[in-house]
């Protein structure tokens, strides 16, 4: 007998049940919970990472200026007359009549801009014509206001410049936490906090700026000069800021003490 092929087929799958969509969703969540905390801290480390490169390119180029120059620059007119003497050693002929040059604008926060961009070729006026640089900042991270130099979009990490000579004039104050200066390395190793919610930045200087003769601490880059940066937060006196003499953050010293 001859068979009818007329018996109705099964059609194929053409997509998946809600079930299946809702366990792929969940697992893509699953997923998306376990990775991104990798990235954001991969990423986070990147960007620390570049920050602290700059130092110590930085740190390589204030080097080169005082090998160049013969000494370090000031970090401010402080004691008076400190920009006007350093420049005039390095340039005799110097006139200051017969241009205004505003030293008041040479501040910790500036002196890097300021010193690393160069002299020109005039000995009698050395701020004008065509500069020397000895570092090529990125102008996009200038603020042309203040003159200050911060890390890519961390326009409130200003680097912040201090030679030993002005140590003791521009001390980290721990009663100040959010004030920058130079840094003092800690009387001693210390293994907690003490009390408990004190920020382990209070144990790296006295309660006032006084002199390291008094407390018998001593300035990291005793001999030569700090760098100092706020970080990825733009909070100065917080765990995650950068220097010059730290390898990595504060919190990485702070935890190699403990």
């Amino acid at each position: 007998m001859h068979s009818d092929d007329t018996t109705p087929r099964r059609a194929g799958r053409a997509g998946f049940t809600l079930v299946e969509l809702l366990v792929a969703i969940i697992i893509v969540a699953i997923l998306a919970a376990i990775i991104t905390p990798a990235v954001m801290t991969a990423m986070a480390k990147a960007k620390q990472a570049a920050i602290k490169t700059e130092i110590d390119q930085l740190h390589m180029a204030i080097m080169n200026y005082k090998s160049e120059y013969g000494s370090f620059p000031p970090a401010a007119d402080m004691p008076a007359g400190a920009v006007k003497k350093h420049v005039t050693r390095i340039f005799p002929r110097t006139n200051w009549q017969s241009f205004t040059y505003d030293t008041s604008r040479v501040t910790p926060f500036t002196a890097i801009y300021l010193f690393l961009s160069g002299y020109g070729d005039d000995p009698t006026n050395p701020f004008s014509g065509k500069p020397k640089k000895l570092f090529d900042f990125d102008q996009s991270r200038v603020n042309t206001t203040n003159n200050q130099y911060a890390p890519r979009e961390k326009p409130n990490s200003p680097y912040i410049y201090v030679p030993a000579s002005q140590y003791e004039t521009f001390v980290y104050s721990a009663s100040s936490l959010t004030t920058p200066g130079a840094q003092m390395v800690p009387e001693k190793p210390f293994k907690s906090k003490t009390p408990a919610n004190v920020p382990d930045a209070w144990w790296f200087t006295p309660t006032m700026a006084v002199s390291p003769a008094t407390t018998g601490q001593q300035f990291f880059n005793p001999d030569t000069f700090q760098i100092l940066c706020a970080g990825r937060d733009e909070v100065f006196g917080t765990d995650d800021d950068l220097s010059n003499f730290w390898p990595g953050t504060r919190k990485d010293y702070v935890d190699s003490i403990k």
